[in-house]
C-alpha cells in the first residue's frame, strides 16, 4: 500500500510542506479555491509527484470526512499536515475563523484518528500569537475536551471573541490545547500529533500584515535572527518533527519563530509577554 501525505491549504507554506513530504508517496492536496489546487496540482504533477487533489472548505462540517475518504481510498496515511487556516483579512466575522480555524481542526483531527496507525504523523499549523492569548483554566479544558457540537458554546465565552484579531489568536491557541489532547489517542494507535507554531513568515498573509501594521515591522526588526521566517523554515520543521529523528515526540508545540517570543519575553523587544 502507497504510503500518503496529505496537504491542507495550498499558500506558500503547504506546497513548500507538498514538496518536502511528497517525494515517492502519493500526495492529497485540498484547498478552497479550485483554481488554486489546480494549479499546485499541475506544478507538482511536474515536478514528478503523484498528487490527488480535493477542493474542500474544511469549515464545512462534511468536508473533514469527505477528505479523510479520500485518504483512506489513496493509500496508507504517513502524514497529516494542516496549514489550511482563514485570516483575519479573509475572514467575514470572528465566528468564521472559529468555524474553520478551530472547529474545523477538531473535526479533521476526529476523522483521520481511524486512519492513523503506527508510524503515522499529523502536524496542525498554529502561530506564535497564541502565546499571547490568556485563558481560563477552564476555558482551555473545553478547547481541549468539548464535544465538536460544544465548541463554538466554549468560544463565546472568551471575552472579546467576536473580535476577528483576537479570533485568530485564540483559535491557534485551542489548536494547541486540542492537538495536545488528541494525541494520547493518537499515541495508542502507534501514531504522533504535534502543533508547529510559526513566527512571522514570508507568506501572502504575513507580508500583508508587515505592510499594514508597522508595530510588526518592529517586531520583525528585533527578532534574535534578524530576518522573516520562510515557508521553506517552516517545511524543514515539518519534516523533521514528521520523520523517524523525532519518533519520540509527540503532544507539543514546536514554536518555530526566530526567537521571537523569548525577545518579547525578556525584554529585547520592550514588550513583555
Amino acid at each position: 500500500m502507497k504510503e500518503v501525505v496529505v496537504v491542507t491549504g495550498l499558500g506558500t507554506m503547504g506546497l513548500a510542506c507538498a514538496r518536502r513530504l511528497g517525494s515517492g508517496r502519493r500526495l492529497v492536496i485540498t484547498d478552497v479555491d479550485g483554481r488554486r489546487v489546480d494549479e499546485a496540482a499541475t506544478t507538482l504533477r511536474d515536478d514528478g509527484l503523484d498528487v490527488v487533489s480535493c477542493v474542500l472548505d474544511l469549515g464545512d462540517p462534511a468536508a473533514p470526512q469527505a477528505l479523510a475518504d479520500a485518504v483512506a481510498g489513496a493509500g496508507g496515511l504517513k502524514t497529516l499536515v494542516h496549514t489550511a487556516a482563514i485570516s483575519q483579512a479573509q475572514a467575514p466575522s470572528a465566528e468564521k475563523i472559529f468555524e474553520v480555524n478551530m472547529v474545523g481542526t477538531a473535526r479533521l483531527l476526529e476523522a483521520f484518528l481511524p486512519l492513523a496507525g503506527p508510524g503515522s504523523v499529523g502536524v496542525v499549523i498554529a502561530s506564535m500569537g497564541a502565546q499571547f492569548v490568556q485563558l481560563t483554566p477552564e476555558v482551555e479544558r473545553a478547547f481541549a475536551l468539548a464535544p465538536l457540537d460544544a465548541l463554538m458554546g466554549a468560544v463565546r465565552t472568551v471575552p472579546a471573541w467576536d473580535d476577528k484579531s483576537n479570533a485568530y489568536l485564540v483559535a491557534k491557541r485551542g489548536n494547541q490545547v486540542r492537538v495536545e489532547v488528541q494525541s494520547l489517542a493518537w499515541a495508542r494507535q502507534g501514531a504522533r500529533l504535534v502543533t508547529i507554531s510559526p513566527g512571522l513568515t514570508s507568506t501572502a498573509q504575513g507580508r500583508l500584515e508587515l505592510k499594514e501594521h508597522p508595530q510588526v515591522a518592529a517586531v520583525l526588526a528585533g527578532t534574535p535572527m534578524q530576518r522573516i521566517g520562510t515557508p521553506d523554515d517552516i517545511a524543514s520543521a515539518v519534516e523533521w518533527v514528521s520523520g523517524p529523528s523525532a519518533s519520540f515526540v509527540t503532544g507539543i508545540d514546536l514554536r518555530v519563530d526566530g526567537g521571537t517570543i523569548a525577545a518579547l519575553r525578556w525584554g529585547q523587544l520592550g514588550v513583555s509577554a
